[in-house]
């Protein structure tokens, strides 16, 4: 019997060692989520305007990916694009990043000072030319937000990239916005959108979406708890050496494998 019981605790041992190879073996990607802006103040909920992907980059910092979908690029008239995008932060990594006072603003509970005329903050980079940063500043009727970016009407764009720095996943809040202008929207009889020729139509408008907590990833550092694991499986193999006679060892594989085979 105990001869079966140290087979099958050797199987357990092996498979442990081999389930954390595998683990290890899969490749560590990069902390990312993606999500839509379906919300808007002039066209109808419910339809994917936007895509936002944050995606956690190897520096220390979010790069951020917002694209106008095929809603908005299907009726865009000249000079077409991203004007505006707003983001916040969860309560306390405002005050954190920005080296300002961290309180709230009145009944929309935002954080943060205004950065005035400033046009650039060292925090976030990559934006296009003719793009600046704001503070605390409204989004239409989805609220204030702790930053806003805005672009000159000729700096336009339906792809925005940029990436703030020293932050993760979790050091924002769930809300995004974004405004879009240079479409042309309206409605017809039988209520489908459709191009409307500049006569009572809708050519910009402000949209919003929530990113889903279920869908930040967990960080990358379980990567390093499951190779801390491997670590300690190797660790927990260096017993105590058996100090069964190597002759008796030999016989119990023979004995094993006679059994084997018959």
């Amino acid at each position: 019997m105990d001869r079966y019981k140290d087979i099958a605790g050797r199987f357990l041992r092996h498979g442990l060692v081999a389930g954390m190879l595998l683990f290890a073996a899969l490749p560590a990607h990069a902390a990312s989520v993606s999500f839509f802006l379906d919300q808007s103040n002039k066209l109808p909920d419910g339809t994917n305007y936007l895509s936002v992907m944050l995606t956690e980059n190897g520096t220390g910092g979010v790069d951020f990916l917002v694209k106008t979908l095929a809603p908005l690029n299907d009726i865009a008239g000249s000079n077409f694009g991203i004007q505006m995008f707003g983001f916040s932060f969860a309560d306390g990594t405002w005050g954190e990043i920005s080296g300002l006072p961290d309180h709230k603003h009145g009944k929309d509970n935002r954080h943060g000072d205004d950065f005035g005329k400033h046009e650039t903050w060292d925090e976030i980079s990559g934006l296009p030319d003719h793009w600046r940063v704001q503070n605390n500043k409204r989004m239409d009727g989805f609220g204030k937000f702790d930053i806003r970016l805005v672009g000159k009407g000729n700096a336009r764009t339906d792809s925005l990239s940029f990436t703030v720095n020293d932050v993760n996943l979790n050091d924002f809040g769930s809300l995004f916005s974004a405004h879009v202008a240079g479409f042309e929207w309206c409605t017809i009889d039988d209520n489908r959108r459709n191009w409307c020729d500049g006569r009572n139509c809708t050519t910009s408008a402000f949209f919003a979406g929530t990113m889903p907590v279920s869908q930040v990833p967990i960080p990358t550092a379980l990567w390093l708890f499951g190779s801390g694991l491997i670590g300690l499986a190797a660790v927990t193999r260096r017993k105590k050496p058996d100090d069964t006679p190597l002759v008796a060892r030999y016989k119990t594989v023979e004995v094993l494998t006679m059994e084997d085979l018959s």
